[in-house]
């Protein structure tokens, strides 16, 4: 079994915790309330400029070219889809997340993406990269469920589905786990256990991040930290 396939199956109680989340349940039947979604939306807005940095870290780190081009591609995809995200749902609302009095980005979500970076920068390679696959696979598999449910043209969260169940989208998620299962491949026993351990991290982290809008997850004041 490819080391894609296996990850996947590893981490399948997370995947279906995350399908029966709220927030995505909320988000397939069009209740997810607007000032949730708008949070979880300023986070995204974070995580994908964020995102893109690491794959561009790891495209600089990779040894094959082609690799390299892949990831090169992948991160201004990722930029792409922040200028989209900003242009099509946030700015109508008048919110700009690079303003100064924009809101901060939710603990989890430093969290998860500082994580990405220190694997992208200070790991190896293939673990770095396995680190940002699940990013990429749970999207384009809730994309597909909810597309699946919500046949609707008028749905209010319709953009959004589209986006994630795109077979373009589906065409970048391979791209990027067939290399990781050619680095997996030749890579140790030991070097395959990081990878996956970094794959199981980042999926914990992908339900984290839907938890932490569905809860309006915030910094602690100090003196609630007494």
């Amino acid at each position: 079994m490819s080391f894609s396939a296996d990850a996947w199956d590893e981490v399948a109680d997370w995947y279906d915790a995350i399908l029966a989340h709220p927030f995505v349940s909320g988000l397939a039947d069009g209740t997810l309330p607007t000032e949730v979604y708008t949070r979880y939306l300023l986070d995204d807005a974070h995580y994908l400029a964020s995102y893109a940095g690491t794959l561009a870290m790891l495209s600089a780190r990779a040894g094959e070219p082609a690799l390299a081009a892949d990831l090169a591609r992948a991160a201004a995809e990722a930029v792409d889809a922040e200028r989209l995200l900003h242009q099509q749902f946030l700015a109508p609302l008048g919110i700009d997340p690079d303003s100064p009095d924009a809101a901060e980005p939710t603990p989890t979500c430093r969290a998860y993406v500082g994580t990405l970076q220190t694997d992208a920068a200070y790991a190896p390679v293939e673990v770095g990269l396995a680190g940002v696959l699940p990013c990429f696979r749970v999207y384009l598999e809730v994309g597909r469920a909810i597309a699946a449910r919500a046949a609707d043209p008028d749905h209010p969260y319709r953009a959004w589905i589209d986006t994630y169940s795109d077979p373009a989208f589906d065409a970048a998620v391979t791209r990027v786990e067939d290399w990781t299962d050619k680095l997996a491949a030749a890579a140790a026993p030991g070097r395959r256990a990081e990878m996956l351990a970094a794959y199981v991290r980042a999926t914990r982290f992908e339900w984290m991040f839907w938890d932490a809008s569905w809860r309006g997850e915030t910094w602690p004041e100090a003196g609630g930290a007494a």
